[in-house]
């Protein structure tokens, strides 16, 4: 029998899961960003304008998370000013893209209307979603801040707006690279060598304990976007408001 007070054991599984999904990226990047391998992002690099245009279902972080992160990402351009950093306007969190940022984004926004529908019939009824962003994680191309649900919201969700999208036929280019499970937001990403990798790794291994803050997310947007969610690009279609349902709202005698 579960003790009063303690997490259902569902959400101590999925918190576990993710705890691993990221430690699991962190184990592969972090000797890689130290011996300086890093994957260097190519549009970046050239300073080329990006092309890629997706659908991208996106939630803000809350002010407090958003300066604690600007705060970290300021350390880490002392150590590496080379690279690219995220502006306050384009730190997000991914709930779902309904098709993901590519050159060949013309056949997939003709059904802009038809996604829109989509993602209506499921977020109407969506409820507010807490995050705790604590600690980081990388890749050897970029560096992410962890995030973690404290409940199995986020995952339902992206669930519902899965099967709404295979069921209107909108499911071709869907979570085309990986499945997203995790509630990560990328912060930086690499286009130019390391200066010092060690010193860089250094910096990033002291923060993998550290506390951004915690979201509570209340309104989602669905947005136009490139591949970096670039706010000079982004075009914003459609925002909800998440309520918790009626139904859930205890009422007094």
């Amino acid at each position: 029998m579960r003790k009063r007070g303690s997490p259902p054991v569902s959400e101590n599984y999925s918190l576990r899961r993710l705890r691993k999904r990221y430690d699991e990226l962190w184990s592969d990047a972090i000797g890689k960003i130290r011996a300086g391998k890093i994957e260097s992002d190519r549009v970046l690099a050239a300073g080329s304008v990006d092309r890629r245009r997706g659908l991208t279902l996106i939630a803000r972080p809350s002010a407090a998370a958003r300066e604690r992160v600007l705060k970290f990402l300021r350390e880490l351009r002392r150590l590496e000013p080379d690279q690219h950093y995220y502006p306050a306007s384009d730190l997000h969190l991914t709930i779902l893209s309904p098709f993901g940022a590519t050159v060949e984004h013309g056949r997939f926004l003709v059904h802009t209307e038809k996604y829109v529908a989509a993602m209506d019939s499921v977020l109407r009824q969506a409820a507010p979603i807490r995050i705790k962003f604590a600690g980081v994680t990388a890749s050897p191309g970029a560096i992410m801040i962890q995030g973690f649900p404290d409940t199995d919201a986020l995952n339902d969700l992206r669930d519902r707006l899965r099967e709404r999208l295979r069921a209107s036929g909108l499911a071709g280019r869907l979570e085309a690279r990986y499945r997203l499970v995790t509630a990560h937001m990328t912060v930086a990403r690499f286009c130019a060598p390391l200066r010092n990798g060690e010193q860089f790794a250094a910096a990033l291994e002291q923060a993998r304990q550290r506390h951004f803050g915690t979201t509570t997310i209340k309104t989602l947007t669905l947005v136009k976007n490139d591949w970096y969610m670039s706010h000079q690009t982004l075009e914003t279609l459609k925002h909800y408001r998440l309520a918790v349902p009626r139904s859930a709202i205890k009422t007094g005698n």
